[in-house]
């Protein structure tokens, strides 16, 4: 099992999000973020006379995690890769995991990396 977090540009990641779900994958964690890349933007504002500089290089971005089978792997890149590229610098990152094992804490089934095996709390 692999854990795999992608960090894109908002307008992309329902996109994303949509096209996983049309691929049976329902467990998608989103959440917002900003980036901090290489581009370093100052902006002035004048406020009461005074100019006051400040820094706007961080970037909005949501970041979305999901578990997919080793099987899937190439799948799931190729289609964040498509999706998520759009030409233009800043489009994101995609960071993969080994993910050793998995517990669903309402039914207390345990998923492990390392094989397809199963078992639940009763099990142990």
């Amino acid at each position: 099992m692999k854990l795999i977090k992608v960090i894109l540009k908002p307008e992309r990641a329902i996109v994303l999000k949509d096209e996983l779900q049309s691929m049976g994958f329902h467990g998608i964690t989103s959440k917002e973020s900003h980036g901090f890349g290489e581009t370093k933007v100052i902006k002035k504002q004048i406020y009461r006379g005074r100019v006051y500089e400040e820094r706007a290089d961080a970037v909005k971005r949501v970041e979305l995690e999901l578990v997919a089978p080793d099987e899937r792997l190439e799948d799931v890149k190729k289609i964040v890769e498509d999706i998520g590229k759009t030409g233009t610098g800043g489009d994101g990152r995609l960071y993969i995991s080994t993910l050793d094992e998995a517990l669903h804490i309402h039914s207390g089934t345990t998923h492990f990396g390392d094989s397809s095996e199963e078992e639940t709390v009763e099990d142990i």
